[in-house]
C-alpha cells in the first residue's frame, strides 16, 4: 500500500451538521428577498450568528485569535447546489454586507470588535439545515497501513484514522465523542475486501467506481481480525456526517 490521502475539511462538530439550522427570534411572517431576488420564508433561511461563525473559524488550533480575516468553506448537502449558487450576507442594521463565495466554496469573514458586538446573522439563500460550514486544518502526516501479501490486521488498517482522531482531540477535546466522524475510502478496482473472523467472514465489494467505504467498528477493533486487501489499494480518510456513517453501517 503506497497511497494514503488524508482529506479533512470539517472540524467543529455540530456546526457541520446544522450550523445554519437555528431558529431566529421573531420575524414570523416576513418573506425577505434574497440577494438573487428569490423570496424565501424567513424562518426557512439558513443562517448562523456571527459569534458562532468566529468560534468555528477559531477552532483551528493554528488560527490566530486576533486575525483580521478568517477563511472558511461552505457546501450544500444537496449535490445539485453548487458553490456559485450559494449567496451570503451579514444582516447588519445599516444594510447587508455581502460575503462572496468563490468557485471552490471558500469565503472570507472579517473579524472586528464592532461585528462581535452587533452579532449579526450570516444569512444564506438556501433552506435551513442544508449547509455545512468548514474550516481548513493542517492534519498530521500518517503512514499508510502495512499490508503484507494482501493481508493486514484490522487495527493496523484503521491506525491512520485513529491517529488523526487523536491529533484532532488536541485541538478539540470533544472531537469524535458524539460518534464517528471519519470513514475509510479504499479504492480497490474490482477486488473486494474480506474480513475473516472466528465466527465467519464478511466481504465488502466495491461500488461502481471501484471504491469501498468502511467505518471502524469497536467490536472488530477489539477482536483485531485479518483483513484481505489488495497490496496496491489507495486509501483516503474522509470526514462523514452521521447520516453517511449510518448508511455505510447498514449496507
Amino acid at each position: 500500500m503506497k497511497h494514503l490521502l488524508v482529506v479533512l475539511l470539517l472540524v467543529s462538530p455540530g456546526a457541520a451538521l446544522d450550523a445554519f439550522g437555528q431558529e431566529k427570534e421573531g420575524g414570523k411572517g416576513e418573506t425577505p428577498e434574497t440577494l438573487s431576488g428569490r423570496p424565501l420564508d424567513y424562518s426557512n433561511l439558513a443562517r448562523l450568528p456571527y459569534r458562532q461563525l468566529i468560534k468555528i473559524a477559531q477552532s483551528d488550533g493554528g488560527s490566530k485569535p486576533d486575525a483580521e480575516v478568517y477563511k472558511l468553506r461552505i457546501k450544500s448537502r444537496n449535490p445539485d447546489v453548487k458553490s456559485a449558487d450559494i449567496e451570503l450576507f451579514l444582516n447588519l442594521k445599516d444594510g447587508p454586507m455581502v460575503v462572496v463565495v468563490n468557485d471552490q466554496g471558500f469565503l472570507e469573514i472579517p473579524h472586528t470588535k464592532e461585528l462581535l458586538e452587533a452579532n449579526p446573522d450570516l444569512i444564506a439563500n438556501q433552506p435551513r439545515g442544508t449547509l455545512n460550514i468548514f474550516v481548513d486544518i493542517e492534519v498530521p502526516k500518517v503512514s499508510p497501513p502495512n499490508i503484507v501479501d494482501g493481508k493486514v490486521k484490522y487495527q493496523e488498517l484503521f491506525r491512520p484514522l485513529v491517529e488523526i482522531q487523536n491529533e484532532m482531540r488536541k485541538v478539540d477535546p470533544t472531537f469524535g465523542l458524539g460518534g464517528q466522524q471519519f470513514v475509510l475510502e479504499i479504492e480497490t478496482g474490482e477486488e473486494p475486501i474480506k474480513i475473516t473472523r472466528t465466527l465467519g467472514a464478511r466481504t465488502f465489494r466495491p461500488n461502481s467506481r471501484g471504491k469501498v467505504y468502511m467505518i471502524m467498528e469497536a467490536y472488530l477493533y477489539e477482536e483485531n481480525p485479518d483483513v484481505e486487501i489488495p497490496d496496491d489499494a489507495k486509501m483516503n480518510v474522509l470526514p462523514a456526517s452521521p447520516e453517511e456513517i449510518e448508511d455505510i453501517r447498514s449496507r
